[in-house]
């Protein structure tokens, strides 16, 4: 199972675009909060890392960290795509007040695996780099921007960025 080059600038199927509009809805982000992480990693093994491209779907990838505290191998399915050859991952948590887990984690112990690749996770801090991939990241999966505004709309926490060099 190799890692699905995803380009942001990519012309999307009709197929990826109805995705993300069911995504973009409240029975979407509760399946993608609480049914599609249940699922998600049975289909990706049992279809050898074909899913979700062989549906057009927006492309996620297992990510594997370790765990901040517990030091334990931890995965989580994560979207992705590429600026350039480095994968880029998105901590939104579907929009939610706190970071996911496995932000802490990669904080915590940057080298981390994607689709089976091993990577050194770094956060972005500069705001213009930071600006330039939210924006890319809003072209692969447009709910990306409805969870920052959300954020903004409550004062809430800027949504982080990382990106994955390989190892």
């Amino acid at each position: 199972m190799g890692l699905d080059y995803v380009d942001p600038n990519k012309k999307h199927t009709r197929a990826y675009d109805i995705s993300v509009m069911f995504a973009r809805t409240r029975l979407g982000r509760f399946y993608g909060m609480h049914i599609a992480p249940r699922i998600d990693p049975w289909l990706y093994k049992v279809t050898s890392g074909r899913y979700p491209a062989v549906m057009g779907m927006v492309l996620n990838a297992p990510l594997q960290t370790t765990g901040a505290r517990s030091g334990q191998q931890r995965e989580v399915h994560v979207v992705y795509f590429h600026d350039g050859p480095d994968p880029i991952v998105i901590a939104s948590y579907g929009g939610e007040p706190r970071n996911p887990q496995w932000y802490y984690n990669l904080k915590a112990h940057p080298d981390c695996r994607l689709g089976g690749e091993e990577f050194v996770a770094t956060e972005i801090d500069d705001p213009e780099e930071y600006a330039r991939l939210f924006d890319l990241a809003q072209r692969v999966y447009a709910g990306f921007g409805d969870y920052r505004a959300k954020m903004a709309a409550v004062g809430g926490r800027r949504i982080p960025v990382f990106r994955l060099t390989a190892r």
